[in-house]
């Protein structure tokens, strides 16, 4: 790596962690997506998981779900 790519990758994390991902997948920038949407659907179904888990009581509405579909969800 020079130091010109150094530099940039100081800059802009974002760029870095997008290098990173790609090197850890062998270079193969299709892999990588793959990893990358596989990932997000086990941290939405996890997202998914835990809100159900909270009672409506307690988040009194506020992600997006009616009494009558909390009751109707158990």
């Amino acid at each position: 790596m020079t130091e010109q790519e150094r530099a940039q990758r100081a800059i802009d994390p974002i760029e870095a962690d997008v290098t990173a991902v790609i090197e850890a997948c062998g270079g193969d920038a299709r892999t990588a997506i793959r990893v990358l949407l596989v990932e997000q659907l086990i941290q939405e179904e996890r997202i998914e998981r835990l809100a159900a888990a909270l009672s409506f009581g307690y988040v009194r509405g506020r992600i997006g779900v009616t009494a009558e579909q909390f009751t109707a969800k158990r």
